[in-house]
């Protein structure tokens, strides 16, 4: 009798391990690509929310109008830097400004210890760490991040334009936004 219940122990034991590595394997992989919105759709874009509960907070002090993105640029090494003849900097923050101020629903004088900040990297096609060829093609990408008073990235989307000139970077800042704005930590768990 002893014997039939370690046998039947370890068939359990091996079926449950079995099972467990079985739903390991055939388990979607959880990526940080967003797909939320349409417009994340469109280009790769990342998305990460590191601090669940500070990003309402984030989300209230855009609504009161009391945020300012800093900016900055980060332009190719390796090849001849274009970008930003076509769109300079100056473009870019007059577009995120209008942008916010789409989503101010009552302006309050209210204390803002949050850092808001973005920057524009600008694809380098010859950089040696490039390998592949889909890596080339884009233009480049946005970047928002979000701390909190503590200094810790509450929040993060980075997103890919297509064209070299800029064309659609309009685009991509204002999905960039739209992403902050729209981001539930609620509704996203696991994503």
């Amino acid at each position: 009798m002893k014997k039939y219940i370690i046998w039947f122990m370890s068939g359990f034991l091996i079926y449950m391990i079995g099972q467990s590595i079985y739903i390991q394997i055939t388990k979607e992989p959880i990526s940080a690509k967003a797909k939320r919105l349409p417009c994340q759709k469109k280009v790769t874009t990342f998305e990460s929310c590191y601090i669940p509960k500070d990003i309402a907070k984030a989300q209230k002090l855009i609504e009161a109008g009391v945020v300012k993105f800093d900016s900055s640029v980060e332009k190719s090494v390796y090849s001849p830097s274009t970008l930003f003849e076509y769109f300079p900097l100056e473009k870019a923050n007059q577009i995120v400004n209008e942008e916010l101020k789409k989503y101010i629903k009552n302006k309050q004088n209210i204390k803002n210890d949050f850092g808001f900040s973005y920057y524009i990297y600008e694809n380098d096609p010859k950089n040696p760490g490039k390998k592949t060829k889909k890596s080339k093609l884009y233009g480049g990408y946005v970047v928002f991040t979000i701390k909190n008073s503590k200094g810790y990235v509450v929040y993060k989307v980075q997103i890919d334009f297509m064209d070299k000139k800029g064309a659609d970077m309009p685009q991509s800042i204002k999905c960039a936004i739209k992403s902050i704005m729209t981001y539930n930590p609620n509704q996203n768990k696991g994503k």
